[in-house]
Parts: C-alpha cells; sequence; structure tokens
C-alpha cells in the first residue's frame, strides 16, 4: 500500500475477537551472495514481520508498506475489515470462507505427522547474555509453539535438566521429546562403543525417561544421533540404539538421519531420516511395512537451482511444497536441524533486529555462517527461521509463519488422500511432482489447496 501522502498509518482490524490476530509490517533483510546456489543474494529481500511501532509506520511516496496479517477465527466468522488509520482512512473489507470443520489439537497434528525443527536455546542465551531470562525463554518457545514447531533440541547432548521443559512441550502438544542426542559420535564411527560406555550412557538418560512416561502417556521420549553417519556405522547403532530398544521397548523411539541407500529391515531403529531428495519409495514402503517410520529432512543440502529449499531467496511456496512432497510421499514427518542458529561472518557479532531510520529495512545480515571459520558455505535463513528482538522479544520471519501454513496443508492433505487418493495426488501434482520438478506459484497453490477441501469438507 502507498499512500498519496507523507505521515504514518496504523492498522486495526475489526470484526474479530480480540487476540485472534497479528499484523506485522513486512520487513527486508539485505542478503549476501553465496556460491551455494544460483540467484542468491539480490540485495533488499523480505522475511522479518516486524512490529508496529507506536504512532504508525511511517509512509513516503517513495517508500510502499507492506503489512502481514495473520488470523485465527472460529468457525462461525464470515466477515472482517482492516482498517489502516493514516492522514484519510482507508478501510480494507475481509472476506473469509471457513471450512465445516475445525484444526485438530497440536498434539493431534504432530501424532499423525511429526514435527522435528531442532530449536536451541543456548542460541538465545548467547544473544542477549545477561540480559536472558525465563522470561525471553518463553518469548521464544511460544512463538515456535504458536508455530506448530516444538521447539525441542535435536541436538543436546543429554537430557535437559529442567524437567519443566519437558512439561511445557507436553502440555503444548508435542508428541516427541528428545531425550538426548546419544549417538553422536567421530565421523564413519572408528572405535567401537564398548559395554560399559553404551550401559553408562543408557544410565545417563534413564531418570528423565523414566519421569516422562511416569509423567505422561502421551507423549513420546525418543533419543538422535548418527547424523549423516555412513554405513560403517551400522554395528555401533545396533550396540547403542539396540541397549535402548531392550531397556524402553517401543516406549522410547531412536531416530537417525542416515543418507543409506538400503537399511537393514532389523536395525534398532524407529525412526529413519531421508535427506528428501533421495527418498525411494520402494525401498521407503519396505522399511514402513516392516513397523518403521520415515522422516525426510532439509538443510543446506540440497542447494541445486532446481530443489526445494527454504532459503530467503527461494519462492515462498517452497517450505509449504516440501510438506505437500511429503504428503504425495506418505511420509511419517518432517525433520530440520536448527531455527535459531544466528552465525555471523568470522570476527562480527550479531546483535537484535533493529530497523534502519525507521524504515523497513533492518540492520540484522541473514547469511549464516554455520560452517565457520569458512566463510565459503554459507546461505541467507539457512537455519534461522526467527529473529533476536529488542529486549528479549522473538521475531518471526515469514517463512516461519509460513510454515505453520505447511503444518496445516498437511494436516488437510492427509485427510484428503484417505477420501480421495486419485483425485488428491492428480490436485498435489499441479502443484509439485518430485524433488526438482514443481511450479511455484502462490496462487496456484492456493486455488489447488481450495480444491482439495473440497474433497474434505
Amino acid at each position: 500500500m502507498v499512500s498519496e501522502e507523507n505521515g504514518s498509518i496504523t492498522p486495526i482490524v475489526e470484526g474479530l475477537d480480540e487476540g485472534s490476530w497479528d499484523v506485522y509490517q513486512v520487513g527486508f533483510v539485505n542478503c549476501t551472495v553465496t556460491g551455494m546456489y544460483p540467484g542468491s543474494g539480490g540485495g533488499w529481500r523480505s522475511d522479518p514481520l516486524l512490529t508496529i511501532p507506536a504512532g504508525g509506520v511511517s509512509v513516503t511516496t517513495s517508500q510502499p508498506v507492506v503489512f502481514w496479517l495473520s488470523v485465527t477465527i472460529p468457525s462461525t466468522a464470515t466477515v472482517g475489515k482492516l482498517t489502516f488509520t493514516n492522514l484519510k482512512g482507508v478501510s480494507v473489507p475481509i472476506s473469509l470462507t471457513p471450512w465445516a470443520g475445525k484444526l485438530p489439537s497440536a498434539w493431534s497434528i504432530h501424532h499423525s505427522f511429526g514435527e522435528i525443527w531442532s530449536f536451541n536455546i543456548h542460541y538465545v542465551e548467547n544473544m542477549y547474555g545477561s540480559d536472558f531470562n525465563q522470561e525471553v525463554a518463553q518469548n521464544y518457545y511460544n512463538l515456535m509453539t504458536d508455530s506448530l514447531l516444538p521447539p525441542d533440541d535435536l541436538y543436546q547432548a543429554r537430557p535437559n535438566t529442567n524437567f519443566s521443559f519437558y512439561n511445557y512441550l507436553i502440555n503444548s502438544g508435542a508428541y516427541l521429546l528428545n531425550v538426548g542426542a546419544i549417538g553422536q559420535t567421530v565421523r564413519g564411527c572408528p572405535h567401537p562403543f564398548t559395554p560399559e560406555w553404551v550401559n553408562q550412557t543408557i544410565e545417563s538418560i534413564a531418570p528423565t525417561v523414566e519421569r516422562i512416561l511416569k509423567a505422561n502417556t502421551t507423549s513420546k521420549p525418543y533419543v538422535y544421533g548418527f547424523d549423516e553417519q555412513p554405513t560403517s556405522c551400522e554395528a555401533n547403532i545396533r550396540s547403542l540404539f539396540g541397549a535402548v530398544k531392550s531397556r524402553w521397548g517401543d516406549k522410547v523411539l531412536t531416530v537417525a538421519a542416515l543418507n543409506w541407500k538400503e537399511m537393514p529391515s532389523d536395525l534398532p531403529l524407529d525412526i529413519w531420516v531421508l535427506q528428501y531428495q533421495t527418498y525411494n519409495k520402494t525401498k521407503a514402503s519396505a522399511w514402513q511395512a516392516s513397523g518403521h517410520q520415515i522422516f525426510l529432512y532439509h538443510c543446506i543440502e540440497p542447494s541445486g537451482a532446481d530443489y526445494l529449499n527454504t532459503f530467503i531467496e527461494h519462492n515462498r511456496t517452497q517450505g509449504r511444497q516440501l510438506y505437500w512432497y511429503g504428503a504425495m510421499n506418505n511420509v511419517d514427518g518432517w525433520l530440520y536441524y536448527a531455527t535459531d542458529i544466528w552465525n555471523s561472518y568470522p570476527g562480527t557479532n550479531h546483535t537484535p533486529i533493529k530497523r534502519i531510520d525507521g524504515t523497513p529495512k533492518t540492520d540484522f545480515p541473514p547469511a549464516n555462517y554455520i560452517w565457520a571459520p569458512r566463510t565459503d558455505i554459507f546461505a541467507n535463513g539457512d537455519g534461522q527461521f526467527l529473529y533476536p528482538g529488542v529486549g528479549g522479544t522473538a521475531v518471526p520471519s515469514a517463512r516461519l509463519l509460513l510454515q505453520r501454513d505447511a503444518v496445516e496443508d498437511q494436516v488437510l492433505l492427509s485427510a484428503a488422500l484417505k477420501k480421495d487418493k486419485t483425485s488428491t495426488l492428480n490436485l498435489i501434482h499441479k502443484v509439485v511432482r518430485g524433488a526438482t520438478d514443481h511450479t511455484d506459484d502462490t496462487l496456484l497453490l492456493e486455488d489447488t489447496r481450495i480444491a482439495i477441501s473440497k474433497i474434505v469438507f
């Protein structure tokens, strides 16, 4: 929206209950060119969703303002109005078409399709230093939870020492609870695990596991390990994860990201996590038929020109298309390695995101140097779906809130596939057909989603 005169505007939503909507100003970050993928950089790109400052948003004839409206509505709502208060006063009607159904509970969503989108509170603590406290931590936990991505830490080496955090996850609807990345080891596993070490490791997680099992019967503790390790680690996987299964059986799940061409069906692994472009339907279906689950994942790879990913420069549909790809292949969940890593260029330090001179441009460099001190492996927005805000606030990215849409899409797609698999797959294929075969068109995706909804409702 562009005002014809210089001034300021304040968006106000009318006709909807207080607390059922949020309005942000779409902000911009300055993206750096990387050799990881074509089309990178490009200067100022939209991503952070900024709070509306007191007094409204400054508008000039040369500076358009873009707002992001997020609405949660009861099934009876049919109409609302977005009012922009400025020099002239502008009202924009909002027509709502609620479907004849409601979103399942968070636990039901995560139980039906698992989300492991790793969040590490220690990155937040490092950002704020002495200003970090439990209120700050809760700001971040709540943003992740509201986005339907439980703030579970995939790579924590041992159980969280603060059991109230597990209670928070359980009460907020999380299904999977990590009690330790116990299988992280030297690349290639050159040293066999000794029985003594395995027993010591099992005993180190046992008190937390038993406490979770005693406290609740709905969520599942899990252990993670052997991240992208080769087949030479099979013996150690059998040793360690076999001990977990021997101790707790199906009460504790074992999870590993292994891009193996073949997976032994008797491996003591409950959830096999595959980088999505390596998915093989025949082998995956056989694994699922033997009583296991398949999750897919993406990270800084695949980074090729045609692959779906969630880099800032990529089309905003792609985060959702990943879940559509998962739905069409009947996978059981999705994993992403980090949502709040803020690794700045070596020798520099990040500070909380701020506007530049009151504009929607911000001072936060989104290039994430996850392999620092190396500076040749990085991507814009990789490993970060939220921004650190001033005063301990958690600032969402557009990609984060669109990932919530992806989670909700999966609920719809799963229901439609159960009712009419052939018709639903034909519609999904309009949007995504394979890892490198997809149509990145926002209007097409939304029109197709509406068509799929008519199968369900």
